[in-house]
């Protein structure tokens, strides 16, 4: 019974401990599943309102990637908009200002003419010490600008050189000297010419849009760079009695910026065949009309040039090139042959240095005092063979030789002439005036001086087969000096002196003759 009633009770008692645990779990159950149903909710709201968020913040992001589009644009614009007013700046303030009658550099030409000044001072590898002037011009001024180039002799002396080329046999005596070097060299004048103290001077109808205006252009940079760096117009303009040395510089300088030419058509995609003369170049003819002498004489630093300065830049590129025109070869006989030039013991030639203020006779002084050089005197011997082969030939009217030195070293070193000249050592000529000069009748006093004796009878025999050629005489053998002597013509002496030394007399009488022998060549002497 007990049992029975204990069991009763127990069972009892479990029956609401149990409905008590089954409300407590569905309580549970439920609170957790309003929980979870809370929170799933909240996160999907808030994970909308990030969405919408981070489009609005895209939105703006897109907006302000716009907008620094925009400024970045804004500003490139300014920058180019900058750079155009400064180069239009710089080109009014270097040129002094608009020019009358010129047109205006065109945007793109300003900017065209800094990246070609730029990469000519790159390839030469000398940097531009002040800033150079533009001027844009008509062809008159530019023609006007060469004529006073150094090299070519002003307007009052040109009828003293052309009796005195006359005089020495370089050229027949109705050649204007002067007006026929100008011809020639109109007809190599390009876009642009550098006129000395910073400036260059530019067709107005040129353009630097076209292949041989921009080479020109970049060829009379490089011109500024050689004056700027190394004074290579007051350099020039120091030869007052010596074309000669003249023209060897002229050489250098030519041949440098030839060489500078070739590599600025390589890096500017310019075709090497292209040319930069300009709307004078001369058509075959009109070029064939200017004197042989004068011709091979001016053309010689453009032909012959850019060989000597090979052999510079062959040693030590560009610093040797430089040294070349800094320390110039003192004579034409240093770019025929670069050895002299280069070799460890060089000299200078003879110079002859007579004094200029004492050279006066019968109260004449010379009109003419130079060096005909070994180019000059090459020419000269060439041209009376040529001459004399044509007359020979029954075909006197035919003056003018063929080309030589625009032929080559080869070409122009094989002749008779030439080979005669090599072994120059240095010489001077002075020309005094014989009445009014007519038919090269004016006096010339003539001295040479020769590397060795073999050297100097060389040019002895050559000269004197010259000088009969070409005035119409026989010159009879005296002891070492061959001499005519008409008291009607001329009185001509050419003569073996000491120290392979070789004097040359062509004048219009003994008794002129006799005065220039006392005055420079004394009994003492």
């Amino acid at each position: 019974m007990k049992s029975t009633t204990a069991l009763g009770f127990v069972v009892f008692a479990a029956i609401p401990i149990g409905l008590l645990l089954w409300n407590i779990k569905e309580t549970n159950t439920s609170y957790v599943k309003r929980s979870v149903h809370v929170d799933i909710s909240k996160i999907e709201k808030e994970v909308e309102d990030f969405r919408l968020e981070s489009a609005k913040l895209k939105d703006e992001n897109n907006n302000l990637r716009h907008q620094l589009s925009i400024e970045r644009d804004n500003a490139a614009g300014l920058i180019k908009e900058t750079e155009r007013l400064e180069l239009r700046l710089a080109n009014y303030r270097d040129s002094g200002g608009a020019q009358k009658d010129a047109r205006e550099w065109t945007d793109e030409e300003l900017k065209m003419r800094k990246e070609i000044q730029e990469l000519t001072s790159t390839i030469r590898d000398l940097p531009l010490k002040r800033n150079l002037r533009y001027q844009l011009t008509d062809w008159d001024e530019m023609i006007s600008t060469l004529s006073k180039i150094p090299g070519v002799v002003s307007e009052k002396d040109s009828k003293k050189q052309s009796r005195a080329y006359s005089a020495m046999g370089f050229v027949t005596p109705e050649v204007d000297v002067r007006a026929r070097t100008l011809d020639l060299l109109q007809g190599q004048l390009g876009a642009a010419i550098y006129s000395g103290e910073d400036k260059i001077l530019i067709n107005k109808d040129a353009s630097i849009k076209s292949s041989s205006d921009r080479t020109s252009l970049a060829l009379e940079i490089a011109r500024s760079l050689q004056d700027q760096h190394f004074e290579l117009m007051a350099s020039l303009n120091d030869w007052l009695y010596n074309d000669d040395a003249k023209l060897a510089l002229w050489a250098v300088a030519a041949g440098d910026t030839n060489l500078f030419k070739i590599r600025f058509q390589l890096q500017s995609n310019v075709s090497a065949s292209v040319t930069t003369q300009g709307p004078t170049k001369m058509s075959r003819e009109q070029f064939e009309r200017i004197p042989s002498f004068v011709r091979e004489y001016y053309l010689f630093p453009f032909s012959l040039g850019d060989r000597f300065c090979q052999n510079l830049y062959d040693k030590d590129r560009w610093n040797s090139v430089n040294e070349g025109i800094a320390r110039p070869p003192l004579s034409t006989a240093e770019i025929l042959h670069p050895n002299l030039y280069l070799k460890d013991d060089r000299e200078e030639p003879e110079r002859f240095r007579w004094n200029v203020n004492a050279l006066e006779i019968s109260e004449e002084s010379p009109i003419w005092n130079n060096v005909a050089g070994e180019l000059g005197i090459a020419l000269l011997l060439n041209q009376s063979d040529f001459l004399q082969r044509m007359t020979e030939l029954g075909q006197p009217d035919i003056l003018n030789m063929p080309d030589l030195v625009s032929k080559g070293i080869e070409h122009f070193s094989n002749r008779d002439g030439s080979k005669a000249a090599a072994g120059w050592d240095g010489d001077r000529y002075l020309v005094y005036p014989n009445g009014n000069g007519k038919d090269g009748t004016d006096h010339v006093y003539w001295r040479s001086q020769w590397i060795s004796e073999k050297d100097a009878e060389e040019f002895f025999q050559a000269i004197v087969k010259s000088i009969e050629f070409r005035r119409k005489v026989k010159l009879s053998d005296d002891e070492g000096e061959y001499i005519f002597n008409d008291p009607q013509d001329r009185y001509i002496s050419v003569k073996k002196l000491n120290d392979n030394q070789i004097r040359v007399l062509d004048v219009g009488n003994k008794e002129f003759a006799e005065k220039l022998l006392d005055k420079f060549e004394p009994p003492s002497s």
